[in-house]
């Protein structure tokens, strides 16, 4: 694996983006984000200069989290609202952002990637930097040099990855649909991958057990915000070690940004490789 500049742009929705006029305190600027990946890069980028409210908090499902009634009036107020594209298909989303009043069109673009691959988590951070360059009162320069700060950290963190994952490179192992392709990234062999626990029926987990003794998968990974241990009964079936990587950053104190938790899954997988391969 090795890290590289994404020759696409990873979509995000703009939902809006306003010419409030600035005031140059810290924390002078309303940013309302759609999850922690985005207040990741925000925080990094505009330091204190904006008051940052992420609408999903990182333990929680993205799918299955309501807006809050005390967040509308921050909403209102905001600067500019940044959510995922798939979360301008979810009504929670838009009802609250259509409640708070805040004038402005929201546009919406293709689907997005994992932003867990480093390639797409590069991409995000350049899309965003611009963004928030043309904010207004916003230090365009200082934007640019944090950037190229959080970039470097991520490099290094990949190369980190990249290393612990070498002696394992192509192992088979399962992966919830929402690690798949991150887990491919890692260059492991995904053999299957699956849904929710409330999507795992008698007949599918039959199929997907025996999809992975099979191929001797050596560990299922589950996806912490959609369940963390949907692949429990399957791990138990085929004899895998079992992990759950996180999607977003600060759903531990181990974990505050993206270059940690790029790091703490890598090295869960790590360990749970080398458990089975008997090796330290």
């Amino acid at each position: 694996m090795k890290l590289r500049d994404a020759a696409f742009a990873v979509p995000l929705v703009i939902a809006l983006l306003l010419p409030f006029p600035a005031q140059g305190a810290p924390g002078s600027l309303r940013i309302v984000v759609g999850t922690e990946l985005i207040a990741d890069i925000a925080r990094d980028l505009l330091g204190d200069s904006a008051r940052i409210l992420t609408l999903v908090p990182a333990s929680s499902c993205p799918g299955h989290h309501d807006v809050r009634a005390t967040d509308i009036a921050f909403i209102g107020k905001a600067d500019a609202i940044i959510i995922h594209e798939w979360q301008g298909r979810q009504k929670p989303i838009a009802d609250a952002i259509r409640a708070a009043g805040n004038p402005g069109t929201p546009s919406s673009v293709g689907p997005a990637p994992s932003w867990l691959i480093p390639e797409n988590q590069v991409a995000a951070s350049r899309n965003l930097a611009a963004v928030f360059s043309a904010l207004p009162g916003v230090d365009a320069k200082r934007v640019e040099d944090k950037l190229a700060q959080r970039l470097g950290r991520i490099a290094k963190a990949v190369a980190a990855c990249e290393k612990a994952l070498v002696p394992y490179a192509g192992s088979p192992v399962m992966a919830s649909l929402m690690q798949a392709d991150f887990v491919r990234r890692l260059g492991m062999r995904v053999i299957a991958d699956y849904g929710r626990a409330e999507d795992l029926s008698p007949g599918s987990l039959m199929r997907l057990t025996e999809a992975g003794k099979k191929a001797g998968a050596l560990v299922v990974i589950d996806n912490l915000q959609s369940g963390a241990e949907a692949g429990v009964p399957l791990a138990g079936e085929i004899g895998a070690a079992h992990v759950a990587f996180s999607n977003f950053p600060r759903f531990m104190e181990a974990a505050p940004d993206y270059e940690t938790l790029l790091r703490y899954n890598c090295d869960l997988l790590a360990a749970a490789l080398g458990k089975k391969a008997g090796t330290p």
